[in-house]
């Protein structure tokens, strides 16, 4: 058998082991630094092998499997998990030479309120707790030529908060007036508390950074972020929109309509017992969704991918559309059913399981 053949045999079993193992796992920092492990194992082997000599066919095989691996990750996962990778080092900036971290107040006066925050260069996250106030956790840090110019920054750095009450509704915004050229030397990571018992709209958005909800009971949710994963733990709302370009979105939701979106990431998200609309898209990226079962839950699936597998695990479906890329259909007796879940999904290099 020629080099290539051999080569190309070996790519064809790193493809297909990579397949059916990247399907089931979530890719990573860890798989990744195996990748660039095997990679770098196999120019090592290439060199001894091949010194002063005709190329050895076990580095053809070698270097076939490596390939046949990393178009497998492609293929199941997008180019998502890459991006997520490189995520993983937006905290690793060293040029931060100066740092403020602050507390604000603003004290809840009824039951229903609206929560807006536009940020840049940082997270969100907010949780609940037993005060009878939003509180406001701030870090700032900010860059300079010195640890003095640094401080001098921090000196300079200013925000708006704001709390006013219209049509019984408290609308409490917090943003940070700062120029478009100045914002680059600042980097603000925001924790926010809020009280139990309060219906809550939010809207938040910030860049390069993520946003994170947990334990909430919300009205409507709006998050968007640039650079930045998006969480949304044991969260339940009238509306839930989400989008980031660069992240993935995870979580678990009760919800009769939601909305998620990025670009390059993967989704995977789990939708408790309750009729409903929800949307999924990505470009790179997976897409897992995870859904109830049972007599009395009926589902209507529309799903595709551009390069990439579809996998429907529902009990009962009729399909009008049945391909390997793209499904159409719903349970047997949809419209009969007491709950009653409609999904579509998207991705352009990805595959999409639900179950």
């Amino acid at each position: 058998m020629s080099d290539s053949g051999i080569g190309f045999g070996g790519f064809l079993l790193g493809l297909g082991v990579g397949w059916y193992l990247f399907k089931y796992i979530d890719l990573g920092v860890d798989i990744f630094s195996y990748l660039l492990i095997l990679i770098g194992v196999g120019m090592v082997l290439n060199g001894l092998l091949s010194k002063g000599r005709r190329k050895h066919p076990i580095s053809g095989i070698y270097g076939g499997i490596v390939g046949g691996l990393f178009l497998a990750a492609v293929l199941t996962q997008g180019f998502g998990f890459v991006f997520n990778i490189a995520n993983e080092f937006n905290d690793f900036s060293g040029d931060y030479r100066a740092t403020e971290s602050f507390t604000e107040n603003t004290q809840v006066t009824g039951d229903m309120m609206a929560l807006n925050i536009d940020s840049v260069n940082g997270g969100i996250e907010v949780v609940t707790w037993t005060g009878g106030s939003v509180k406001f956790d701030i870090e700032v840090k900010a860059r300079g030529d010195s640890t003095a110019d640094a401080e001098n920054n921090i000196a300079d750095f200013d925000y708006d908060l704001n709390s006013i009450v219209s049509a019984d509704v408290q609308e409490v915004s917090l943003s940070f007036p700062i120029s478009n050229t100045e914002w680059s030397k600042y980097s603000v990571n925001i924790d926010v508390f809020v009280p139990t018992g309060v219906s809550i709209d939010y809207d938040l958005e910030t860049t390069n950074g993520g946003i994170s909800l947990s334990d909430l009971t919300a009205g409507t949710i709006s998050l968007d972020t640039t650079n930045g994963g998006l969480v949304l733990s044991d969260i339940e709302a009238d509306l839930i929109n989400v989008y980031t370009t660069n992240g993935a979105i995870t979580g678990t939701i009760t919800t009769p309509e939601s909305t998620f979106d990025t670009t390059n990431g993967a989704i995977d998200i789990t939708i408790t017992e309750t009729s409903g609309q929800h949307a999924f898209s990505t470009t790179n990226g997976a897409i897992d969704i995870n859904l109830p079962t049972g007599s009395d839950v009926g589902h209507k699936v529309d799903i595709d991918t551009s390069i990439g597998a579809v996998d429907v695990n529902l009990p009962n479906m009729d399909y009008s559309v049945d391909r390997t890329r793209t499904k159409i259909g719903e349970t047997s007796g949809y419209s009969s059913k007491t709950v009653q879940i409609e999904i579509s999904a998207d991705t352009t290099i990805g595959g999409i399981e639900v179950n």
